[in-house]
């Protein structure tokens, strides 16, 4: 009886395993090649990193206080009322300090919307052209506007003879100016260079950047972090292959923001100052009119005085109108910061609550007078409380002024702008290592997709 023999089928578990002795042939087999692109990964990298425009980084560091309660001279509740505040305004002045309106006036102080690039020939960048020894020259513009169709355009400036220079868009001349001097063309084009050194014919490139792209750049550029949780210890820092140009930019930030947060903490006694102001010619006048009044009443009467009792009632009279005159300065003050169902705000109300019921107590008694003495004592106290009021306006303008001239924000600058000495960007050794491990793993890589496209005989079994 004839036996059949079937073919032995492969085991397909010996198929998934994967063959090291067959991978470390492939790579012997293909040795120079994967030598050739991991050395040519290498040698590109480093010339890359010596070539590279080097990156530098500015840092400063600002201080956020806690800020106190009111102004002094004019809140006289702050002690009443307790210290009130969060535990960190750092998020907050960071926002602040990235706004528009810092950002916005360091680019107009440091004329960042015009962009002055030296012009290199082969279109080599800045990095190459130092180790070349090309000299870039130096060109500084105070003024530059350009019509709205022109933003963005790139001018081409030329340095001419005896510091004159040329200014040319897409090869056509617009104007000639001389350092120093105005210069402006008929298409509305004004230009101002303030500074220009380098050879004749050489040349640069103009940009005019609208502002609010400028300001946007800047803001995604500069980062603003807390060094620590709530300490107020606020770090900046920018980078930028000018490193004047970043020190001076993150320096006109540090020192705008500070100043602006002295004039937000001035503006408080600014405001009360304006409204004191306002009133004094009404008050000066007011008491004018009630001195006449009882100068009219006196010689009309010939000069009537006061009893022992009459004085008595005028100066408690004085005296209560001084105290609900004192109250009314609290009241404008606390009724900025609390609503009226605030204890603080209550407690004020109720003080003058009390004095009011005097004040009509002491009028009971005063109607008990002899008419001549009740109208003396009206007018007499006129003018007394006339002054006080008018004394305090005074004493009070007086303490607006020396506060808001010596107004010192909570904010200040620990650490100046400073540039690292060494760039930040590109770390070479970093760049050559990652690269040549790229190189390396590419021709892994190319050798290995050969392989598995090599449909060819191998060997005898097969």
């Amino acid at each position: 009886m004839a036996t059949t023999t079937t073919p032995q089928q492969p085991n397909r578990n010996n198929a998934d395993v994967i063959d090291l002795g067959r991978l470390l042939g492939l790579m012997l087999d293909n040795k120079w090649l994967i030598i050739g692109i991991t050395s040519f990964f290498a040698v590109a990298s480093i010339i890359y990193a010596l070539c590279a425009t080097p990156i530098y980084q500015a840092d400063a560091l600002v201080q956020v206080e806690q800020k106190t309660g009111g102004i002094p001279g004019l809140s006289d509740v702050t002690d009443m009322l307790g210290g009130s505040g969060s535990d960190s305004a750092a998020a907050t002045e960071i926002e602040l300090i990235k706004s528009r309106m810092i950002i916005g006036e360091t680019v107009d102080d440091l004329h960042l919307n015009i962009q002055v690039e030296p012009y290199y020939p082969y279109g080599v960048g800045k990095g190459l052209a130092a180790r070349l020894g090309w000299k870039p020259g130096t060109l500084l513009v105070s003024r530059f506007q350009v019509p709205a169709v022109y933003e963005e355009s790139v001018f081409q400036l030329q340095i001419m003879k005896n510091g004159g220079y040329q200014l040319n868009l897409g090869g056509s001349d617009l104007l000639q100016g001389k350092v120093g001097e105005l210069a402006q063309s008929k298409d509305g084009i004004s230009l101002f260079v303030s500074d220009l050194k380098g050879e004749e014919g050489q040349r640069f490139t103009l940009t005019k950047k609208p502002d609010l792209q400028v300001i946007n750049d800047l803001q995604e550029q500069l980062l603003v972090s807390e060094k620590g949780k709530k300490t107020g210890m606020l770090s900046l820092s920018l980078e930028g292959d000018d490193r004047d140009e970043i020190r001076s930019v993150l320096e006109n930030i540090a020192n705008n923001y500070v100043m602006k947060n002295i004039e937000r903490n001035a503006a408080e006694a600014e405001k009360s100052l304006q409204f004191l102001q306002s009133h004094l010619p009404d008050v000066r006048s007011s008491l004018e009119d009630s001195e006449q009044k009882l100068n009219n009443y006196r010689q009309k009467n010939e000069s009537v005085d006061l009893n022992l009792e009459a004085k008595a009632a005028l100066d408690t009279m004085v005296a209560l109108e001084t105290q609900l005159n004192q109250l009314t300065f609290k009241e404008s003050d606390i009724s900025q910061q609390f609503t009226k169902s605030h204890p603080a705000y209550i407690s004020l109300m109720e003080k003058r609550h009390t004095l009011m019921k005097e004040k009509e107590r002491i009028n009971q008694q005063v109607q008990k007078l002899p008419k001549i003495q009740q109208e003396v004592l009206r007018l007499m106290r006129d003018v007394q409380v006339g002054q006080e009021i008018y004394v305090q306006l005074l004493n009070k303008v007086q303490e607006l002024n020396i506060l808001k001239a010596g107004t010192v924000g909570n904010v200040r600058i620990i650490d100046d702008a400073a540039v690292k000495i060494k760039p930040v960007k590109p770390q070479k050794a970093l760049v050559a290592i990652i690269a040549t491990l790229l190189g390396g793993m590419l021709s892994v890589a190319l050798v290995l997709i050969r392989a598995a496209f090599n449909r060819g005989v191998e060997g005898p079994e097969e």
